[in-house]
């Protein structure tokens, strides 16, 4: 008898979890209005992923996913381009951030297999 109660109150659990998962993803993606000059800063130092910017010239807006944790790394090109050959990489997200002309552009990336493809930054924790 436990165990059917223990087995309903888990399933039940993850009926309202499942059900939940699409208004917690929607939570996670927020819109915040800053400084111009501290974007650049936040793309390293934000522990939030950031998907996107506005071009205003004071303030920008930057929307922010911040489903999950996430850091900056810096690796050295060769090191990269061996870690990617041997495939000891496959799975990994990132965002490749390019720099041209005192402007930003933003790229997510997933390793598959041993070839980085695009993805949607709203799937970057997926």
């Amino acid at each position: 008898m436990k165990k059917m109660i223990i087995a309903f109150l888990m399933m039940l659990s993850l009926f309202f979890s499942l059900g939940q998962e699409q208004a917690l993803a929607e939570e996670c993606i927020t819109t915040m209005n800053q400084g111009a000059a501290t974007v650049a800063i936040g793309l390293y130092e934000q522990s939030c992923a950031t998907l996107s910017f506005s071009s205003g010239v004071i303030t920008k807006d930057v929307k922010y996913n911040c489903c999950g944790p996430s850091v900056t790394i810096r690796i050295n090109g060769n090191d990269w381009t061996n870690l990617i050959g041997q495939g000891k990489l496959d799975g990994f997200r990132y965002q490749k951030i390019d720099h041209n002309n005192s402007t930003y552009s933003l790229t997510f990336r997933k390793v598959v297999g041993t070839t980085p493809q695009t993805i949607a930054g709203e799937d970057f924790f997926k």
